[in-house]
């Protein structure tokens, strides 16, 4: 960020750091992640066991949401 940059986010925000929002936003990110992925996998599991799922879904959408999870780790906690 440019020093004015920097002086009009302190201002906005009421002179916090920009570097100890991060871990906040990461948090957030996260702990939605997590309760999408539970809930997906709640609602995917209850069609897999009444027939309406096959297993070939259920095991696409739990890598999809792992795969979703780990990328947005490796690409978002650095």
């Amino acid at each position: 960020m440019s020093e004015a940059q920097f002086n009009a986010f302190n201002i906005a925000s009421g002179n916090v750091e920009p570097t100890s929002l991060h871990p906040l936003f990461v948090g957030i990110l996260i702990a939605l992640l997590l309760l999408w992925s539970g809930w997906g996998l709640l609602h995917v599991y209850q069609g897999y066991a009444t027939e309406r799922i096959t297993e070939q879904g259920l095991i696409r959408f739990v890598i999809r949401t792992v795969l979703l999870i780990v990328i947005s780790l490796f690409l978002f906690t650095q």
